[in-house]
């Protein structure tokens, strides 16, 4: 594969990222400090950069170390925490069901749902987990499953939370990295004969 030479007139502006991601990192230490949807929408907008671009940036920032991908196996498992939190909002109703510990990290469950009716009410859920006090740990998506009006996601924080539910709490934040839109429907439900 044919490696394209780096542009030297990108330098500047190359080291000037460098510099502010630093700066931001610094601040940040590392945390879920993601902008609203509306100052996202506003920077694409104002600046005609795509979305996914800066959404990528803010996700690699507030992820700077991520950890390497650790085996989740029952042979790993050393307990389960029952946590059964929940709060309901407009409509829907969030709550964190458990804890799966293992050596390093923790799994979080999450349900999401809503009574609505399935035909109408799709869920399209961009949330992240975030714990209080973080203490450095990393939180990333690990897995979802689910359909129309209700969703089951599972997060991964590394390292591993305390048994005590007391000593930190959940919350669930906007994630910036938006879903990719679908591409247009098409519906096929014509008769289709094959001509011996």
């Amino acid at each position: 594969m044919m490696r394209i030479p780096y542009d030297h007139r990108l330098q500047p502006i190359d080291e000037q990222l460098a510099k502010l991601i630093a700066e931001r990192l610094r601040i940040s230490q590392g945390t879920n400090g993601y902008p609203t949807k509306e100052q996202f929408d506003r920077w694409c907008e104002e600046y005609h950069v795509d979305r996914h671009v800066i959404a990528s940036v803010f996700a690699a920032m507030n992820n700077p170390r991520r950890p390497p991908r650790l085996p989740v196996s029952p042979q790993n498992l050393v307990g389960i925490v029952p946590v059964m939190k929940k709060v309901q909002s407009e409509g829907v109703t969030y709550q964190i069901t458990r804890m799966e510990q293992y050596a390093d990290f923790s799994l979080v469950y999450v349900e999401i749902y809503t009574d609505e009716d399935a035909e109408t009410a799709e869920l399209n859920i961009q949330l992240m987990l975030d714990v209080e006090p973080n203490e450095g740990r990393q939180i990333q998506f690990h897995r979802s499953q689910g359909h129309t009006n209700q969703c089951s996601l599972v997060y991964k924080v590394s390292p591993k939370l305390p048994d005590d539910l007391n000593t930190f709490s959940f919350r669930l934040v906007p994630n910036p990295m938006p879903h990719h839109p679908r591409p247009p429907e098409r519906i096929l439900d014509q008769t289709v004969v094959f001509d011996e």
